[in-house]
């Protein structure tokens, strides 16, 4: 980003200081910012931008926040201002930061990207509702349980595949390029699971959909987080979480009205129109400003830079130009699993964060966007159908309120009353599913209950926060590596839930959300004891809240100083 704010705001910015100044008589004097005299933005801009991740994250606004103050303090203080007369009205740079804003060639360029966000949505729940009809379409004749398990679950291993490969091909090819061909390459497919005949070719066409929307997963935040400015890239993240559960309702939505033979092959095959609509757009998707400094085309990068902020933000740009320059060559430091692994310092994050995406994953929360019309048919609940839509529309409703508690309340008290909530839901389901089968009664309003709260608070904590707080916990170098290890352990996860769950429910029947409910009190008791509180903390205030005590908190190091984000998967085996 730029050596400055835009005009308009840097004025109001250096009226604002002298008002301070006028206030502050018998106080050292702070220093006045001109329009001509930017040299005191610069340098703290930079480091705003080399701390904060190049990833568009849901949920990481208050944390771009944290760092601004942080850097903009330490500004202060560096120039002879007394530590007990800097207040939050002298803190210039979060100030700056709240003057950027969403151009309109931004905006179409977002709608574009986000075409990715929705099929990955659209394919992890396409086949929920009409799963039975599906089953009796292909020329095997009736699909038995492991075979479909594996149909939906192979998904997950290609999804494993594309995030692996992603980052080094994005880097060869470029962003703009690799997401043109991932979107050729998911249209072919999708129309190749449509017209499935087999039970092989429904695994090859769904593993290779899988690989798409794993490269989806890695390219879309990476992509949004280098052309957006820093104070939208929590925005932005909260975006693409938006449009993956707009993805999984739709699917479930249009499930029943095609829910016939040969209707389901359209619905498979209408992922396409997202990927087709992408590639009709891609004349306005412009290249990473990043990935081109990285390339040495500097000037190329500019003129991305100023089309994507507006005339308005002309200085900036310079200033955002300067920091991706600066970052070029320590971009490409690379960091393996087992250094995080080896390092002390590291070690106990990453565990933390691994483990999060554990619970995450063997909350069992895809088995409900996996299955859940089998799962309420099973239930015998009178509308299976209604209670999948509903859970996509709670899940839906529920990420939007969650975008308000993530910046109003900590990243702890949230994964507390996400974790417990699961557990209390999952029992309550458990109750509701053993007294309708024992006690020949009606329950279906209790047990449909049961997995909406339970959807509810999963969007509220153990869905965005876990990935929040992966980013938080490492600076630029580690934090690649970090995340592309947590990512993979995430798809695993999800690949042995999705595969295990209808064996589970065929052997565990009422009883079939209690190793859930077991999994979720697991997690709660974990945040209390290891997860630290990130939200509005330097990385070194989290480091030292971390540090176990008889430690010496010197012995850490602070390595806020790059980013490595689009290797996310490099050197992860």
């Amino acid at each position: 980003m730029r050596s400055s704010a835009s005009q308009p705001a840097l004025g109001a910015l250096a009226q604002h200081m002298l008002r301070a100044e006028r206030k502050g008589q018998g106080r050292s004097m702070r220093p006045v910012r001109s329009e001509n005299d930017i040299k005191e933005i610069r340098n703290p801009m930079k480091n705003i931008l080399r701390r904060v991740p190049f990833y568009a994250i849901h949920g990481m606004s208050a944390h771009v926040k944290a760092i601004s103050r942080s850097v903009s303090r330490d500004s202060l203080l560096s120039n002879n201002v007394s530590e007990g007369t800097v207040t939050e009205a002298d803190m210039l740079i979060p100030d700056v930061l709240a003057n950027q804003g969403c151009t309109a060639t931004l905006a179409l360029v977002v709608f574009s990207v986000l075409m990715g966000a929705i099929n990955f949505g659209y394919n992890t729940s396409v086949l929920n509702t009409p799963e039975f009809v599906i089953r009796n379409s292909l020329t095997e004749g009736y699909v038995d349980d492991i075979s479909w398990a594996f149909i939906v679950s192979i998904f997950c291993m290609g999804g494993l595949i594309g995030s692996t490969i992603a980052p080094p091909l994005l880097d060869t090819m470029g962003r703009k390029s690799f997401m043109s061909y991932n979107a050729v390459f998911l249209t072919f497919f999708l129309g190749l699971e449509a017209a499935s005949q087999s039970v092989m070719m429904m695994v090859f066409s769904r593993f290779c959909i899988g690989i798409s929307c794993g490269g989806n997963t890695v390219a879309v935040p990476l992509y949004l987080g280098e052309i957006s400015p820093v104070s939208l890239r929590g925005s932005l993240g909260t975006l693409n979480q938006f449009a993956m559960v707009i993805g999984i309702l739709l699917a479930q939505v249009l499930g029943k009205p095609l829910g016939f033979d040969p209707g389901w092959r359209y619905l498979l095959a209408l992922g396409g129109i997202f990927s087709i609509l992408q590639l009709i757009l891609a004349c306005y998707i412009v290249e990473s400003p990043r990935w081109l400094v990285m390339q040495g085309e500097a000037g190329k990068a500019e003129k991305i830079l100023r089309s994507l902020r507006g005339d308005a933000d002309a200085k900036y740009v310079e200033i955002e130009l300067e920091s991706m320059q600066d970052l070029a060559e320590e971009e490409k430091q690379e960091m393996s699993v087992t250094s995080l692994v080896r390092k002390p310092q590291l070690r106990f994050p990453f565990m933390v964060g691994v483990c999060l995406q554990l619970f995450q994953q063997f909350s069992g929360i895809n088995a409900v966007f996996y299955y859940s019309t089998g799962f309420f048919q099973n239930a015998q609940f009178a509308k299976p159908y209604l209670g999948t839509v509903l859970c996509g529309a709670v899940n839906v409703a529920a990420t939007a309120f969650a975008v308000e508690l993530m910046d109003r309340a900590g990243r702890k008290p949230l994964l507390l009353l996400s974790a417990l909530g699961m557990t209390i839901s999952s029992l309550w389901l458990t109750v509701a599913l053993v007294a309708s089968e024992h006690f020949d009664v009606e329950l279906g309003i209790f047990e449909v209950s049961g997995v909406l709260c339970y959807v509810i608070f999963f969007e509220f904590g153990l869905g965005p926060i876990p990935w929040a707080i992966t980013a938080e916990l490492f600076g630029g170098v580690e934090r690649a590596t970090a995340m592309g290890a947590c990512s993979a352990v995430n798809w695993i996860a999800n690949f042995i839930v999705g595969l295990m769950f209808p064996a589970m429910n065929g052997a565990l029947g009422s009883f079939t959300f209690l190793p859930f409910a077991m999994v979720t009190f697991l997690a709660t008791i974990f945040s209390v004891k290891y997860v630290p509180e990130t939200k509005g903390k330097t990385l070194s205030e989290i480091r030292e809240a971390m540090q176990p005590k008889k430690d010496s908190i010197d012995s850490f190091e602070d390595p806020e100083s790059t980013s490595t984000d689009s290797k996310a998967m490099r050197g992860v085996f």
